[in-house]
């Protein structure tokens, strides 16, 4: 059984990518020619800076096919530790928030309101790949926490998110949540989203 930490309505699980993998990862992706990252709606994918401004990196497929046999693997613990029987994920996004990046609070998928493909997401996971820092720093970045916003009626309430170099979050993927700006550096990390088994659908959905 791995060794996954609580945090807020998520669950961390540190070293998920072994620091020489990760270091090889993160070189890949900063050398990566990139374009503007999307959001989903409505059918369709579009570049809206104002809601998500980062870019989506097309790193190479050696370095795709690793993330994804290490996600793979998980597929079984993530089922059992949330109760949701899971299939296969999205395709994985490499992602840069450059400084004055962002992403507005959102839901990845499984609500109500939701009538596009991303009503079979489950578990979003973001995987970090270099750190956050108090101040500026070689290689990493200020600013930037994945912030988690309180169901309702408690739509108040923050939880902050700071996740070590190689460490997987994942959480439900109804959760609103947030990236707040990068206020200096670059911020990398990886996204994807496992959908529902042969639709199977999460708790109250």
């Amino acid at each position: 059984m791995l060794d996954w930490k609580g945090i807020g309505p998520g669950l961390l699980l540190e070293d998920f990518l072994d620091p020489p993998t990760r270091d090889a990862v993160l070189t890949d992706a900063r050398a990566a020619a990139g374009a503007p990252a999307t959001v989903h709606g409505h059918g369709r994918s579009e570049a809206l800076t104002r809601v998500r401004h980062a870019t989506q990196l097309a790193v190479s497929e050696a370095t795709r096919r690793l993330v994804d046999r290490r996600l793979s693997d998980l597929t079984p613990e993530l089922t059992e530790r949330f109760g949701v029987a899971l299939s296969a994920h999205e395709p994985l996004q490499f992602l840069r928030y450059d400084t004055g990046g962002f992403f507005v609070a959102h839901q990845d998928g499984n609500t109500p309101l939701t009538r596009d493909r991303t009503r079979d997401r489950r578990i979003s996971i973001v995987i970090f790949l270099n750190a956050q820092t108090l101040e500026n720093s070689t290689g990493g970045y200020t600013g930037g926490e994945l912030v988690f916003h309180g169901p309702y009626p408690h739509v108040h309430l923050r939880h902050a998110v700071v996740g070590s170099p190689g460490a997987l979050l994942a959480f439900r993927s109804e959760t609103t949540h947030e990236v707040e700006m990068v206020t200096g550096g670059e911020r990398y990390t990886i996204a994807t989203w496992f959908h529902a088994h042969d639709g199977a659908h999460a708790d109250g959905y």
